[in-house]
């Protein structure tokens, strides 16, 4: 078994390794694109004063755009729910339906059965 514990040891460590990287590398991507944006702002052609205006509207645009689309979102959340509560509704009562036909038949047959064996008797 010293092989085997030998080959998995290796594997997981392999596994971290790239977990790792992987993680490193979405940390670079995201100072990458901090700097770009810091470079971009103090090096933009417009003063500081209309940048940060210009931000201050992008900001809340993009706020109405989220908080439009979460109202939308919730909307049809709300009519699946219902549609989804109606269809579970009609199978109960469906369900319900068959349990008691079905114990109407069975009484039946039981009726039927005790009846039987009291005529051959």
């Amino acid at each position: 078994m010293g092989l085997l514990d030998y080959i998995e040891a290796r594997r997981l460590e392999r596994e971290r390794a790239i977990r790792n990287e992987k993680a490193l590398n979405a940390v670079k991507i995201i100072a990458s694109v901090g700097v770009g944006f810091a470079l971009g702002v103090l090096f933009a052609p417009k003063s500081g004063k209309k940048t940060r205006e210009d931000i201050a509207n992008a900001a809340k645009e993009g706020l109405d755009f989220v908080s439009e689309n979460v109202n939308n979102a919730i909307e049809v959340i709300k009519n699946k729910s219902s549609k989804l509560k109606e269809a579970t509704t009609e199978k109960i009562g469906n369900i319900s339906e068959k349990i008691e036909d079905i114990k109407e038949k069975s009484k039946n047959a039981k009726e039927k059965s005790d009846e039987e064996e009291k005529s051959s008797k």
